[in-house]
């Protein structure tokens, strides 16, 4: 992220690479699970009903005080999963078929559901329910769907091309690291061309951000630690989000300023990812370093 930030001026340019990294990333990722390992729970329905009621309270609770930032804490809380939740849950030791359900669960839900609140809080705009359900589909079914036809079709069809794939999975890291640069620099870059925000106004959406990411992270491990699977699994389904969807929601169906604000989160759940694989990384090689004894 700092390099991204360094690079600012220059990485922005390299956006048009990201649906392609992202589509690598996933392919490599999803080597390493089998259609049987993606299955429903009752945790998958608790975090959504989680998400949905955290969601329109924040933005009830805030809407009298400033709609704006009422209306995108609720979006980036309302935002499904994103894709590339799965490849960070798999490198923290977790569940990727866990975050795959909970990408359908969210992305479906989300399809649905959102056309109705957006013609609420947008009347005027005129939109039709079915148009904006295709809409928001297209836009993430592809990446969603696609590697998982690849790969699953090399698996049943071509085992040995998937299994020679498979022994390249450990590079997602590196993609992901690449990703973050070009992700920065154009959140950054998205900041510089909202002229309109103030100083103070951006700091108080920041901070605002801030708490609910931690939030989202805090409640959905807790969720699974209470619920009897991995705080990871739950945690990155409920916390990392899908902000190139937020961000394209912002800007075609709701006043542009929303979409500043899923920009912020961005930046913050990049920097709890990169604080959680710490942790993980530290945590596994104080258990090669000092096993347990038997």
């Amino acid at each position: 992220m700092v390099v991204g930030v360094f690079l600012s001026p220059w990485a922005y340019k390299l956006a048009f690479l990201l649906p392609y990294i992202m589509f690598v990333m996933l392919s490599l990722s999803y080597t390493r699970i089998a259609p049987s390992d993606v299955k429903m729970s009752k945790v998958h329905i608790a975090l959504f009903v989680t998400q949905w009621v955290l969601g329109v309270g924040i933005y009830f609770a805030l809407r009298s005080w400033d709609e704006i930032l009422a209306q995108g804490l609720a979006l980036i809380i309302l935002t499904p999963t994103a894709v590339s939740a799965s490849v960070i849950t798999a490198m923290m030791g977790g569940n990727m078929g866990f975050i795959i359900a909970s990408l359908i669960i969210g992305n479906v839900a989300m399809s649905l559901l959102a056309p109705p609140m957006l013609s609420s809080l947008y009347p005027d705009t005129g939109l039709s329910y079915l148009a904006t359900v295709l809409q928001i589909l297209s836009k993430v079914s592809l990446l969603l769907i696609m590697p998982i036809v690849l790969i699953w079709g090399l698996r049943f069809g071509l085992p040995k091309v998937h299994d020679r794939l498979a022994k390249y999975a450990g590079w997602t890291f590196y993609f992901w690291c690449f990703s973050l640069v070009i992700i920065t620099s154009n959140t950054i870059r998205f900041f510089k061309e909202h002229g309109e925000l103030t100083l103070q106004y951006g700091v108080v959406i920041a901070l605002s951000v801030f708490v609910v990411c931690l939030l989202t992270f805090v409640i959905g491990r807790s969720i699974g630690r209470r619920m009897g699977t991995l705080p990871v699994n739950s945690g990155q389904a409920l916390g990392q989000k899908n902000t190139v969807l937020a961000i394209w929601m912002g800007l075609t169906f709701m006043n542009p300023v929303v979409s500043v604000i899923p920009s912020f989160y961005v930046i913050w759940q990049n920097v709890v990812n990169a604080f959680q694989l710490a942790q993980y990384r530290r945590s596994v090689a104080d258990q090669t370093n000092n096993p347990p004894k038997l």
